[in-house]
């Protein structure tokens, strides 16, 4: 049987990036994993120990290519 225990508001989390939820952490048996409270098809972190470093690197919304919001000055 599956539990979830909510993540602290002072940890910084990227929100899932398919929906904007806060993630949470899925504990089965003796292995933790973060995953979006929402939807299960949702990313998951691998099974282990709580990893919220790998949880931010697949969340992260990356601008897209060929963004010009800070364009070099050509000298």
């Amino acid at each position: 049987m599956a539990r979830t225990i909510a993540i602290q508001e002072n940890i910084f989390c990227e929100p899932c990036k398919e929906c904007g939820s806060r993630p949470v952490i899925e504990q089965v048996k003796g292995t933790f994993s973060v995953r979006c409270p929402q939807h299960k098809s949702h990313y998951k972190t691998k099974p282990g120990l709580i990893n919220i470093d790998d949880w931010n690197l697949k969340n992260k919304t990356h601008p897209p290519l060929g963004n010009t919001a800070n364009p070099q000055k050509a000298s």
